[in-house]
């Protein structure tokens, strides 16, 4: 079965009604949840459970699934990801008045201040490719990373997050940044090749 091919029945359930709307939902809270934990600010998390940020986000599915259903322009999961960015972006901004960018594009990186942008982002790829026997050598590494990261345009840097972190084919990575899916598949290419050069046997996953 092809992409297009799935994306067909998963559309035919989806009009099945909200019980169907919820099964399907329910099958993506992993990966949502995934990216919630990325992207919230650290601070919000002492005061905002990501259980809420589903909770909140599924509120809005409910209300507009029929918005979807009727002009399906990009995959279901995109969708509900563009929904549950835009509760993130509205939680930060009621909890910590924070300037948010717009809902259609990425929630910040910096996660609690401009300086933690690469930081963290290197952080949480150094603890996913380094053993914990390496643990004395990962603040090290982190700042190699991090000084990579900096020399990055955003977008790229955006690549990368979006299919190592958060685990996103590039076709889907090429639908939450509204590019080509070959400027996604060269943009991370470019980025690989570029830390490639500190984490030489760190990066090899595909870039199907």
């Amino acid at each position: 079965m092809t992409n297009e091919d799935e994306r067909l029945q998963e559309l035919t359930e989806l009009r099945q009604g909200e019980a169907a709307v919820a099964e399907v939902f329910r099958r993506y809270r992993d990966r949502l949840e995934r990216m919630i934990y990325f992207r919230m600010a650290p601070r919000l998390l002492g005061r905002v459970d990501p259980d809420d940020v589903l909770q909140d986000t599924w509120i809005n599915v409910s209300r507009r699934i029929s918005e979807f259903t009727n002009s399906p322009d990009v995959p279901f999961f995109i969708w509900l990801r563009q929904l549950t960015t835009q509760t993130l972006v509205d939680l930060h901004r009621q909890h910590l008045g924070a300037k948010m960018r717009n809902a259609g594009l990425e929630v910040s990186l910096q996660r609690d201040g401009g300086a933690a942008t690469s930081q963290s982002v290197a952080a949480y790829l150094i603890g996913a490719v380094t053993s914990p026997s390496r643990a004395a050598g990962r603040a090290e590494e982190t700042e190699h990373l991090r000084r990579a990261l900096d020399t990055m345009e955003e977008i790229d840097r955006e690549v990368l997050v979006l299919r190592h972190l958060e685990g996103l084919s590039n076709l889907e990575t090429a639908h939450v940044l509204n590019i080509a899916t070959s400027a996604a598949s060269k943009r991370y290419l470019r980025a690989i090749k570029r830390l490639s050069t500190i984490l030489p046997r760190s990066f090899n996953q595909s870039t199907d």
